[in-house]
């Protein structure tokens, strides 16, 4: 090697140890020096706080402070959205939660949604029995007090538009349990009406995308496409609309905003946007918001969750009841506590009330009986998303008499 050669290499080398020290330092520097930090990378998780002296053992307060300094050094959020942009936007690699697919769609991946699309998380014969034992007795217990039951079934993002996926995840789709449990109550002749809106989403997919690309929920055509869905399958028993047919009620507003899985990646602001569309109610004086007795029960006196929204409509017809989770209270709508889905527009009452939460579904048997004693809706809507099927839809002995009494 001649001399300009070697040059060149140790040129090379100390330039790399420079760029190492420089990136060692750099945060001494900036917190002494007042650097200001990224801005818009938002932290799903509550960071942690100064260890207390007074209350912290020794052992445990280095632990605790080499925490604090993970969550709090200097130009940490540099660092993340410096490694998104190298491993997400230009590697496509997936995240913790996301999967990252063609044309910069982004999917949830976390409950297990995975797992479930490749077929190897799958439900066992007892667990398919214990499913439908449950809706069945849900079912019955309702019918006891005259009032109807529809079961509610929301495809994942990854079912509705697997060929945006990446190509090798895309390969490996298999039936899930969303497939399993709908076969299932079909081929016991169940009694409950179920309505699963693969269907009608993929049927919605020749007008218009009807998920956010950027987000794990479905846009305003998604959300109205499955509303239209639920009301076109409510029973002759439910009181008609004064009126006839009558126009929507409701307008498409388009937007450009980051979608729940980019704030997964800490891309906020940073990913390639699409312009979205969200529902607004045109809102006739008619419709207004009003109190609800189920506020009253424990779980919402407590705090931390979701509240129930209730509004009426003089033009209306028939009470409703709602379960749902946050694809009918966000997926397509502004981010208020006033968006309601058009379903507020059929029923001269409508109750929504969200029962998830940390992965753990609120409607036991003393919500459902509380939905009936004091709501005394004509019928309840349970909605469930798929990726939340592999959490066992809560069941009670009250409900097993009514099933037993009926088979």
């Amino acid at each position: 090697m001649n001399r300009s050669a070697e040059a060149i290499e140790k040129g090379g080398k100390f330039a790399v140890f420079l760029g190492l020290i420089g990136l060692l330092f750099a945060p001494i520097v900036a917190g002494v020096a007042g650097i200001a930090d990224a801005s818009g990378v938002r932290d799903m998780r509550t960071l942690a706080g100064w260890p207390d002296w007074s209350h912290t053992t020794w052992t445990r307060w280095t632990a605790d402070f080499e925490s604090w300094l993970n969550d709090h050094f200097p130009l940490r959020k540099v660092a993340v959205l410096g490694h998104s942009l190298v491993w997400h936007l230009w590697l496509h690699a997936p995240a913790g939660n996301v999967v990252v697919g063609q044309g910069h769609w982004l999917f949830y991946s976390g409950d297990g949604t995975i797992e479930d699309w490749v077929g190897r998380d799958r439900f066992s014969q007892e667990e398919l029995v214990r499913w439908r034992n449950a809706v069945e007795g849900r079912r019955a217990w309702l019918k006891q007090r005259g009032i109807d039951y529809l079961l509610v079934l929301v495809p994942n993002k990854f079912t509705i538009y697997p060929e945006r996926l990446p190509l090798l995840l895309r390969a490996q789709g298999r039936q899930g349990k969303l497939d399993q449990l709908v076969d299932y109550l079909r081929s016991e002749h169940s009694p409950v009406s179920v309505l699963d809106l693969r269907p009608v989403l993929d049927g919605g997919k020749s007008q218009g995308i009807v998920y956010w690309p950027t987000d794990s929920h479905w846009n305003a055509q998604g959300l109205a496409a499955a509303c239209n869905a639920v009301l076109a399958r409510l029973p002759a028993s439910i009181p008609a609309r004064p009126g006839g047919s009558r126009p929507p009620g409701y307008h498409f507003e388009n937007l450009v905003r980051d979608g729940d899985c980019v704030i997964l990646i800490g891309m906020n602001g940073r990913w390639p946007q699409f312009s979205c569309s969200q529902l607004r109610i045109d809102n006739p004086g008619n419709l207004h918001r009003v109190e609800t007795p189920l506020l009253e029960l424990p779980i919402w006196r407590r705090g931390g969750v979701s509240q129930p929204l209730a509004f009426e409509n003089d033009s209306g017809a028939g009470r409703a009841v709602m379960l749902c989770d946050s694809f009918f209270r966000v997926g397509g709508l502004p981010g208020d506590a006033e968006a309601q889905t058009p379903l507020v527009l059929r029923f001269h009452r409508f109750v929504s009330l969200w029962d998830w939460t940390g992965g753990e579904n609120l409607s036991n048997y003393q919500m459902i009986s509380a939905i009936a004693e004091k709501e005394h809706p004509d019928i309840v809507i349970d909605e469930w998303t798929e990726r939340y099927l592999r959490t066992p839809m809560p069941d009670a002995p009250e409900f097993a008499r009514a099933r037993a009494a009926v088979r």
